[in-house]
Parts: structure tokens; C-alpha cells; sequence
């Protein structure tokens, strides 16, 4: 059960990933005045997003990642209050 729950975790990091990397890759091809090495590596996810979610309103991508961030939170704060839970 730990396996599985932890393979999909991993596997849900990887999407989310590569959505980011699709984002970025998108808001540069969008404004090709912009700083190439500024969009792919010194903006912020949070900007990132942001700004995607302005040029595309109705896209589902940043919605995707945001819940893939709050779900490995949740899921890291419920695993590790499982472990403190059954050490004690």
C-alpha cells in the first residue's frame, strides 16, 4: 500500500513538472521579446503561474499543478503524522 501510494506521488511530481516546463516553454514562444534564460529559469513557479493563467484563463494546467503541490503537502503532513503516531 506505502509502494503504491508513493509511486503515484512520484508520478504526479513528474507531471507536474512537466507542466511547469510546458507553461514556461509556452510564455516564451507567447512573447518572444523576453529574455529566454529569464522565462526558463529565474522566474518563479508562483509567477509562472500567475502569468499563465492571465494569457490563458480557461487553461486547466495551472490548476493541475497547484493541486499536485497542496495534495504532496497533504499527503506528506498525513504520512508523517502516521509515523509519529505509530512510533509513540
Amino acid at each position: 500500500m506505502v509502494a503504491v501510494a508513493f509511486s503515484v506521488m512520484v508520478l504526479l511530481a513528474l507531471v507536474s513538472i512537466v507542466m511547469h516546463w510546458v507553461m514556461r516553454i509556452q510564455l516564451l514562444r507567447l512573447d518572444s521579446a523576453r529574455d529566454r534564460i529569464e522565462w526558463l529559469s529565474f522566474r518563479s513557479g508562483d509567477d509562472v503561474l500567475s502569468t499563465y493563467e492571465a494569457m490563458f484563463p480557461g487553461s486547466a494546467l495551472p490548476r493541475f499543478c497547484r493541486f499536485a503541490f497542496w495534495t504532496a503537502l497533504v499527503v506528506a503532513a498525513v504520512g508523517l503524522c502516521a509515523i509519529l503516531i505509530l512510533r509513540g
